[in-house]
């Protein structure tokens, strides 16, 4: 078994409230673990702890309890920070830099000079779709252009974490595309991904496994499939070049339900009722084109977790 990318130990941040006698807790004894070379989701509503985690994993605040380790080495240690790129939730750069500028500068840090520094910016520019406006200054860029700078800004060094903030925040619906494609493709080559996002349809399309964070606490944590559940109901696809009202009113009278998919009707079929309807398209002689339980999507999974 490889290690893993991140390691998580009963991680705890409490913070004093003001002129009480009180702790306020934003993160609540988390444990969990990000394999290498995957896509993890971290998921939870507005306060529930995922940029504290983040800020605690990357060493800009300590932890009141607990540890983490990044490949093996403690997040206290510096090193720990030599294989990681970070996009914040708000990326904020100086307004009279270019996007160019901001990209090269980010090589420096990550320890690339010369010819290899410039190589790396354009080639991250590049991947990003900031290519075009690559002289534009931070001051002119909209809210998705300076997101793409920043993600530009997490890739130049290379690393082989990447650990994003809201990644899609600012996008438009074909930059959060060109955005699964990226991920899918780092993914591809080996790089670990671990992404804080709202999007919840996205994330289940992309992720690997996902973790889920309520009130501090983590609440479920596992592949998308072992998150969510399946639902009472069995989904019968049958192929019908128009729709057959007799049918349909047999399929209502078992509590189904029948939706047209273009030349092939759809029926959502009580568990329990099953039998008794795939007994009736028997009798009418039905091509079946297959039987699907039914589950919850993420969202509905999530809602279900988080209350």
């Amino acid at each position: 078994m490889s290690e893993p990318a991140i390691q998580i130990q009963n991680f705890s941040k409490e913070y004093p409230v003001p002129r009480q006698k009180a702790r306020r807790v934003a993160v609540n004894d988390l444990s969990l673990e990000a394999p290498a070379g995957g896509l993890f989701g971290f998921l939870g509503p507005n306060g529930a702890g995922k940029t504290t985690t983040i800020k605690m994993l990357l060493g800009f605040i300590p932890p009141t309890r607990g540890g983490a380790w990044l490949f093996g080495v403690p997040v206290a240690d510096d090193a720990a920070r030599r294989r990681v790129g970070y996009l914040p939730e708000q990326p904020y750069f100086p307004k009279f830099l270019s996007a160019q500028e901001v990209v090269r500068a980010h090589a420096g840090l990550a320890g690339l000079a010369g010819a290899r520094a410039r190589e790396r910016a354009e080639a991250c520019l590049h991947q990003v779709g900031m290519w075009d406006n690559r002289h534009m200054t931070l001051a002119k860029c909209s809210k998705g252009m300076t997101q793409r700078v920043g993600l530009a800004s997490a890739l130049v060094g290379d690393p082989d974490l990447l650990i994003l903030d809201e990644p899609s925040s600012g996008l438009d619906p074909l930059g959060r595309r060109e955005l699964r494609e990226l991920l899918a493709a780092l993914r591809g080559a080996g790089k670990t991904i671990f992404l804080s996002s709202h999007l919840l349809s996205e994330m289940e399309s992309v992720c690997d496994r996902v973790g889920v964070l309520a009130k501090g606490k983590l609440v479920a944590c596992g592949a998308p499939a072992e998150i969510t559940r399946t639902r009472d109901q069995v989904a019968v696809l049958v192929a019908q070049t128009e729709r057959d009202e007799v049918l349909a009113h047999e399929v209502e009278a078992h509590g189904g339900r029948v939706e047209a998919d273009g030349e092939k009707t759809r029926l959502l079929i009580p568990a329990e009722r099953v039998y008794n309807v795939m007994g009736l398209l028997e009798r009418r002689r039905a091509r079946l084109l297959s039987v699907a339980p039914q589950r919850e999507t993420l969202e509905e999974a999530f809602l279900r977790l988080v209350g």
